[in-house]
This record gives structure tokens, C-alpha cells and sequence, in this order.
């Protein structure tokens, strides 16, 4: 695929989940979504459902969905590997027509927007 996807959370418990990580970890993770606007299936990721994937970024896991019609991705959960990782993963995939989806902030505060 060519074109730039746009990156887009689904919900502001997406973004709280990012402001919460620690400032190098935060700074990884940020970079790792946001290429994933030039390639939205990089070696190592893991097909979740038909177009849903989990990204490994150190102890954290990205699990998002890439909707190629639309030329977007949507960030649903950026936690902490644990137990709980993927209790309830396809939650913020399960109603379209009802995000509230929003830029992805970098960590000096300004939209990415692909």
C-alpha cells in the first residue's frame, strides 16, 4: 500500500493509556504506532481477527485495527503485557458507527495525522 494511512484512538481510555506510560517507554510506543502509517502489518505483529493485530513494543502490546478501505487504523488498547492484556481486546472494535476517534498526539502535544 502506498498511501500513508491516517492513525486515529478510539476513545480518550486509549490516550490516558499512553499519557500513563513512562516517558522513554511512551516515546517508543508513540513512534511504533505511528509507523505503522507507512506499513500497517510490520514483520512480528500478530493477525488477532480477520483485521485486528496485536504490535509487541518491549512489555507493551498496541492492539489495533486496520480498516484498508478507509485508509485508517484505529488504536484500541496500548497496555502493560500482563494477565489482563486481552481480556476484553475486541471491546473497542465492536461498535463502528459509535467511535469517538481522535488524532493521535505526539509527546510535545501536536496531531499526527498520517
Amino acid at each position: 500500500m502506498s498511501d500513508k494511512l491516517r492513525i486515529e484512538i478510539t476513545s480518550r481510555r486509549v490516550e490516558r493509556e499512553i499519557k500513563r506510560l513512562p516517558r522513554p517507554d511512551r516515546d517508543r510506543v508513540i513512534e511504533a504506532i505511528r509507523s505503522l502509517a507507512e506499513t500497517a502489518r510490520p514483520y512480528g505483529i500478530k493477525q488477532l481477527e480477520r483485521d485486528i493485530y496485536r504490535m509487541r513494543i518491549g512489555n507493551y502490546r498496541v492492539i489495533y485495527q486496520v480498516l484498508d478501505d478507509e485508509h485508517l487504523i484505529l488504536i484500541g488498547r496500548v497496555v502493560r503485557r500482563s494477565e489482563r492484556t486481552y481480556r476484553d481486546w475486541q471491546q473497542p472494535f465492536e461498535e463502528p458507527e459509535e467511535y469517538e476517534t481522535m488524532p493521535l498526539q505526539s509527546p510535545s502535544g501536536s496531531t499526527t495525522s498520517g
